[in-house]
């Protein structure tokens, strides 16, 4: 018994899931890791400079993921460190002046990626969705402890 602690009934599970990360990690790199002009929603508060202070994503293993019951989603982030938000259809700002200090936010289709340099208290940002018209509300705060992975959004 080399193993003791590994279920081998599971590996067919464990290489399915694999498989299926590695799908969705090849189909999301490019929108993950864009930085292009053109795929950004700016925010008057965003900007290379504030990108460049920021360590990127990188890449992640898993995703967190949390239901949308139309309530607001917590979003806690590490100050310093991109985050990205993957949302259950595309998106937009529910109001282009909504900012959060010292985070630039960036939309790109389905997803988005938060840059925050500064630590901040709780404070809410809506969007709204393109397809559906739901709006979907995020209390967002930034902190040295804050989450770095990833965060998906179904309903």
């Amino acid at each position: 018994m080399a193993f003791p602690f590994y279920n081998w009934q599971n590996i067919r599970m464990v290489v399915t899931r694999s498989v299926s990360f590695v799908i969705l990690v090849t189909l999301l790199n490019p929108i993950l890791g864009s930085t292009a002009s053109w795929a950004q929603t700016s925010q008057p508060n965003s900007g290379s400079n504030i990108q460049d202070r920021v360590k990127t994503q990188g890449e992640w293993l898993e995703f967190r993921q949390t239901r949308f019951v139309n309530k607001p989603v917590l979003l806690h982030l590490r100050q310093g460190y991109e985050r990205a938000v993957l949302m259950p259809e595309p998106i937009r700002l529910e109001n282009e002046s909504q900012t959060l200090p010292g985070c630039a936010v960036e939309i790109d289709t389905d997803v988005v990626g938060f840059y925050p340099t500064k630590t901040f208290a709780r404070k809410s940002i809506r969007f709204v969705g393109l397809s559906s018209g739901t709006v979907y509300e995020l209390r967002v705060r930034a902190s040295p402890e804050g989450i770095r992975q990833p965060l998906q959004i179904t309903r």
